[in-house]
């Protein structure tokens, strides 16, 4: 019974780290989705709405999904107490505001973005913007391809792994 009860917990402690590597890069597309979200919020605000950037973090973080709106939100504090826009965004960035689960070209896009955010007209701001979403658009694409073709090898993994560790143990 020790062994049965022993060789379950092998098993299921064999899922559960692979099932957690499918869950991580699920969660990396939903956060990049979040933040084309954003992005898309923002593009429309810029050129419709021409609020100043503390009002329009306010905006963001009310219809942006949850890693985004909670960026914006803390950007939007940062503002209010005076901070410069690209430090406060770089800032938030190495604290990993954006998300838990971006990887460092993500992290890479996202800081390009935040150091010319407000440093020129709008046109150029649009440019930017444009080049940002596209950039991000390409990440996600690869994020949901490598999500696509790992998923269920993961879950084979985890499988055969704690079958593997069960029949060596045994």
């Amino acid at each position: 019974m020790i062994k049965l009860c022993g060789a379950a917990a092998v098993l299921l402690a064999c899922l559960g780290g692979f099932g957690e590597l499918r869950r991580a890069m699920l969660l990396r597309v939903r956060e990049l989705a979040g933040w084309l979200a954003a992005l898309h919020i923002l593009q429309t605000e810029m050129a419709f709405g021409a609020l100043p950037l503390g009002r329009l973090c306010g905006v963001i973080t009310a219809r942006a999904p949850a890693a985004a709106a909670e960026f914006f939100q803390r950007l939007a504090e940062g503002l209010t107490a005076g901070e410069e826009l690209a430090l406060a965004w770089r800032e938030l960035l190495a604290a990993g505001a954006a998300g838990e689960h971006l990887l460092l070209e993500d992290m890479a896009a996202l800081d390009e973005l935040g150091a010319g955010l407000g440093a020129s007209g709008l046109t150029q701001q649009k440019r930017l913007l444009a080049l940002s979403e596209e950039r991000l658009r390409g990440l996600m694409a690869e994020a949901e391809g490598r999500y696509a073709r790992l998923e269920r090898l993961l879950a084979a993994l985890g499988w055969s792994s704690g079958l593997l560790l069960v029949c060596l143990a045994l």
